[in-house]
């Protein structure tokens, strides 16, 4: 069972601050708490109010993707 950070890998959350690209992180809410986070695709959009997986962790940013799989 993994823990702290790296057992946010798999979990859901919700977008709280749209996510603009790589270059752009937004903010996530992940086990009540905020996150940033930026998209698995570095080009991708990710609009406030998605659901989405975190898929990795990269310098301290949860890497997400939308849980619907856009």
């Amino acid at each position: 069972m993994r823990s702290g950070v790296q057992g946010l890998i798999g979990e859901t959350a919700l977008v709280t601050k749209a996510i603009h690209g790589k270059h752009q992180p937004g903010t996530v809410r992940a086990r009540g708490e905020q996150w940033l986070a930026i998209p698995l695709d570095p080009d991708l959009v990710i609009a406030q109010g998605t659901d989405v997986v975190v898929a990795d962790i990269d310098r301290g940013l949860l890497v997400v993707y939308p849980s619907n799989g856009a």
